[in-house]
């Protein structure tokens, strides 16, 4: 019975303990993201309407476009994600790294072709965050396969793999 009694108070001095350490950071100047999730964009803070710089596609829709070579596919997941799996002909463009890749990537960008993202599913805002960065660049014709990978995969369409075309 001695060890069940001390198992129970090393519950509650650990609860306890876990209570004041968080409360303890709530009140830090810049306290740890435990509770928050991570927004790259401060605008969307702000209740912006990303849709505005895209528009939706279907993946019948991509699949002809990118086989007629009308269009060039972005990904915009991390290079590790791109890595392990990527739609054919996609060119990995990580949100994150927008700014340094975006002057190697825009001879590929012109107007002759459209330009589709895609990210990991419905979920995922990384590709309406590179759409709304290229409609600042000034390209127009954005789309966004807002199924991404995930949908891909399911209906069992090719991959690549590791290597394809990234910068």
């Amino acid at each position: 019975m001695k060890i069940t009694n001390l198992w129970i108070q090393i519950g509650i001095i650990v609860i306890f303990g876990a209570v004041i350490a968080m409360a303890y950071n709530q009140f830090q100047e810049s306290p740890l993201p435990i509770f928050t999730t991570y927004n790259p964009d401060p605008a969307l803070e702000a209740g912006e309407d990303l849709s505005v710089y895209y528009i939706e596609m279907d993946v019948e829709t991509l699949r002809d476009m990118v086989e007629a070579e009308m269009a060039v596919l972005l990904d915009a997941r991390t290079r590790e994600h791109y890595n392990q799996g990527h739609i054919p002909k996609a060119i990995n463009l990580p949100i994150g790294e927008f700014k340094q890749l975006y002057d190697k990537i825009s001879p590929l960008l012109t107007e002759d072709k459209a330009i589709i993202i895609y990210c990991i599913g419905v979920h995922c805002i990384d590709s309406s965050l590179l759409a709304k960065e290229l409609h600042q660049k000034g390209h127009r014709e954005i789309f966004v396969y807002k199924s991404g990978i995930e949908e891909w995969r399911e209906l069992g369409y090719p991959i690549e793999g590791e290597g394809g075309t990234s910068l």
